[in-house]
């Protein structure tokens, strides 16, 4: 299963980056047909006498809630409502794509990961596909390569293959955290490979001159201190606070070499300016926009518009908040079970964090700071290819998280007193748990 899981990373980057995903059948892609086989042979196994058990309840609620009440909308809308420009088939499509296979994508990475192996495997495979997607974009940019739709902005930003400058900085934000988490966790040569990776990826985070991107990535890195404040010594914050630094610092060196100008303009000129829309390059006045129609017909508060109904208001720009794009077309119900999706794994992880043995601890760790790092860019702008990149990881990361906890029930030894060192933690992350 985890190979087939691979090959789906392997052709999701292919169709993603390269634009190459040469279907079985004109308009079938073989991403998706990966997918859907993977679903199947789910199925087939565990009906076939597999023993199965439901875990993370909650993200399966929230999900079938979610892709439920999305169906309802789109039905409102289609058999009662009938809005003038709204095109059935093509919301029909959107919905599939962006809310049935969201969930498909998590279930199949977090329950066709089985053990602690498995799910290892697929996570390292995840991130060298953004590691791969990073380095094309920037082997673009610089004009050595010309590949897939990948290009640098008229503004002289650079974009990648998941979208435009500011979606393609909200993933390099998640990504980010997940390939330091990496660095720090593997040894030898290994550890040399995946600093470089994080390295390209924090020139490529500038690179995209995303102010979005910038708060979120320095929002999350302040709350993840803040979560695991417990488990470092304010020595190790220090020091790797320091070094983190110093490595931003000559990354942001090389990069201003190109990117200086740019950088300038858009983050000290732009957050320098009193002018509150013009710092949110417009963003407040679409959201004011958005929200007073939303007031004008006052149960849409509650219910919203329905499934892709903003794209057919009389509004200029899309809305560049995924919060408030939920809201308004989903209302509340969408609103809520979009937030839990993204809390729920977040507070399962912190809590298998405590159990965790050491060598699980920091790509849990990743994915809480990476995950809130989402969370924040997604205020900012819309997002549509990323979110498949990051149910997959979010799925791979649960399977480490449930793994976690069923090792920590495991019957343990401890042949030393609380207050000795630990072999095996040389960062002095002990399990109190443990103990």
């Amino acid at each position: 299963m985890r190979y087939v899981l691979a090959a789906l990373t392997l052709f999701l980057t292919l169709s993603s980056v390269f634009n190459w995903d040469p279907g079985p059948a004109p308009g079938v892609k073989i991403k998706n047909f990966l997918l859907y086989m993977l679903v199947m042979g789910l199925v087939f196994s565990y009906a076939n006498g597999h023993k199965f058990k439901i875990q993370l309840p909650a993200m399966n609620v929230a999900f079938i809630a979610l892709v439920g009440y999305s169906i309802f909308t789109y039905l409102a809308i289609v058999l009662f409502i009938d809005y003038p420009r709204y095109d059935m088939l093509t919301s029909a499509f959107d919905l599939k794509n962006r809310a049935v296979d969201y969930m498909l994508f998590f279930l199949v990475f977090f329950y066709g990961t089985r053990t602690e192996k498995d799910a290892t495997f697929v996570l390292k495979c995840l991130l060298l596909s953004w590691v791969v997607s990073h380095f094309v974009a920037v082997l673009d940019a610089f004009g050595y390569v010309q590949i897939g739709d990948i290009e640098r902005r008229g503004d002289g930003r650079v974009q990648g293959a998941v979208g435009e400058s500011n979606q393609y900085g909200a993933f390099v934000a998640l990504t980010l955290p997940a390939a330091v988490a990496m660095a720090v966790a593997s040894k030898g040569w290994r550890r040399w490979f995946w600093m470089a990776a994080a390295a390209l990826t924090a020139g490529t985070l500038l690179m995209t001159v995303s102010r979005g991107a910038f708060v979120a990535t320095f929002v999350a890195t302040m709350t993840g201190a803040y979560l695991f404040r417990r488990y470092l010594s304010l020595g190790k914050i220090f020091s790797w606070g320091l070094m983190a630094g110093a490595a931003m610092l000559v990354i942001l060196l090389i990069v201003s070499l190109s990117f200086g100008d740019l950088l300038y303009e858009r983050v000290v000129s732009g957050f320098s300016t009193k002018d509150l829309g013009g710092t949110s390059s417009g963003r407040t006045e679409i959201w004011s926009t958005a929200i007073a129609m939303m007031f004008q017909h006052p149960q849409t508060l509650l219910t919203g518009f329905g499934w892709n109904a903003y794209w057919v208001m009389p509004f200029r720009y899309s809305p560049h908040n995924y919060y408030l794009a939920q809201w308004f077309n989903l209302g509340l119900p969408g609103l809520i079970c979009s937030v839990l999706l993204l809390v729920i794994p977040v507070r399962t992880a912190l809590r298998s964090f405590a159990v965790a043995p050491v060598r699980l601890r920091f790509p849990l760790a990743g994915f809480v700071v990476a995950t809130v790092a989402y969370a924040a860019a997604t205020f900012f702008v819309d997002l549509y290819t990323p979110w498949i990149y990051f149910w997959a990881y979010a799925g791979v990361s649960m399977r480490l998280a449930m793994i976690a906890r069923e090792t920590a029930l495991e019957p343990v030894t401890v042949k030393q007193p609380a207050s000795a060192p630990q072999r095996g933690d040389p960062y002095g992350w002990i399990g109190a748990v443990r103990h």
